[in-house]
């Protein structure tokens, strides 16, 4: 997927492919991701995204909590209150009996989680690296990279990304030498599946879809997803650019009698 930077733009360098190069690069530290104003920070550790936070008030996990009814509105504004420099609001919603110690745990999984696909929705803005990390969380996201990708794009639904990840409707796609061995990191439905063991040998998108019990869109996302994970590789050869217009002198000419 390239040389890894440790600052550029996400026009030019897409969150998935990203996320699937530090994975790679089994890499360590802090990822920051910027766009309109609101940053994005998540602990990477060897690769694996295990921790995130956002500066949007609409991304902190009160609002979360509030929003899958986890939680009253007169919950969320009373643990507001008693949130001070150094105590998190997880504890206090613990402390005040609102949540349990297993309850907060999966708040704080499903609060990384959000903030982690949200992320994945931006098309413009900015990414920085910094190596190395100075502290570890207490609770961590166990997900592994190829799952969170591949749900990551699940959540995109602009087709013009879609279309372009994918390639296209004759884009050729065929099954990558070590398939097997990323499969086993990953948690597939039936149908996305056999989309993978279906493919004996090289096929067109349009085959793909046509043979899926999937929508057309949803195959689409999942090709697209299994190319950036790295068990799906395009085959066929990249289209070439298109010739500049050449210059009829003689119609000119003609046009130019009339």
């Amino acid at each position: 997927m390239g040389v890894l930077k440790l600052e550029g733009s996400l026009a030019e360098r897409d969150v998935p492919e990203l996320v699937q190069l530090l994975h790679e690069r089994r890499w360590t530290g802090l990822m920051t991701l910027s766009h309109a104003g609101i940053g994005k920070t998540i602990t990477v550790q060897d690769g694996r995204l295990v921790f995130a936070s956002s500066t949007s008030p609409d991304d902190r996990l009160g609002e979360l909590l509030l929003r899958q009814g986890r939680i009253s509105f007169k919950q969320y504004v009373e643990a507001g209150k008693a949130v001070v420099p150094g105590k998190r609001l997880g504890a206090i919603l613990v402390e005040q009996g609102v949540l349990g110690p297993k309850d907060l745990v999966k708040a704080v999984v499903d609060h990384t989680q959000e903030i982690i696909y949200g992320a994945f929705l931006w098309t413009e803005g900015h990414y920085r690296l910094k190596p190395g990390l100075d502290s570890a969380e207490s609770i961590t996201l166990k997900m592994s990279t190829p799952d969170l990708i591949l749900e990551g794009i699940r959540r995109i639904d602009a087709w013009s990304r879609v279309d372009r990840g994918v390639g296209g409707l004759l884009a050729v796609y065929a099954r990558s030498a070590d398939y097997e061995k990323i499969l086993a990191q990953m948690t597939l439905s039936f149908e996305k599946l056999s989309l993978l063991t279906a493919l004996n040998e090289p096929r067109t998108v349009e085959a793909i879809c046509a043979d899926s019990s999937l929508p057309d869109f949803e195959v689409c996302r999942t090709v697209w997803a299994f190319r950036v994970i790295g068990v799906l590789s395009r085959v066929d050869a990249a289209p070439a650019a298109p010739k500049p217009p050449v210059e009829d002198e003689g119609l000119g000419f003609v046009l130019a009698e009339d």
